[in-house]
């Protein structure tokens, strides 16, 4: 299944190892800043976002367990 969110601009994929095992994890990179008391943060995008990703792990049969969302935006706060 797609993962289709808007601000999302690209998906990879990557395994997480533990002592206890591994975990496969989709990395989502959004144009959002994920830091909350930065001026340009967006909650109402970012919690749709969020939404969206759990969704997506509700739906998904496969075996992705996770997701990590990360931000291809810069700056200080």
């Amino acid at each position: 299944m797609t993962f289709k969110s808007p601000h999302v601009s690209f998906v990879s994929f990557a395994i997480d190892i533990t002592p206890a095992g591994t975990t496969d994890v989709m990395i989502l990179e959004t144009d959002l800043h994920l830091n909350s008391r930065h001026p340009a943060y967006n909650v109402a995008a970012v919690q749709r976002l969020i939404a969206d990703a759990q969704d997506y792990l509700g739906a998904d049969a496969s075996r992705v367990t996770h997701i990590r969302v990360i931000s291809s935006r810069s700056g200080e706060i």
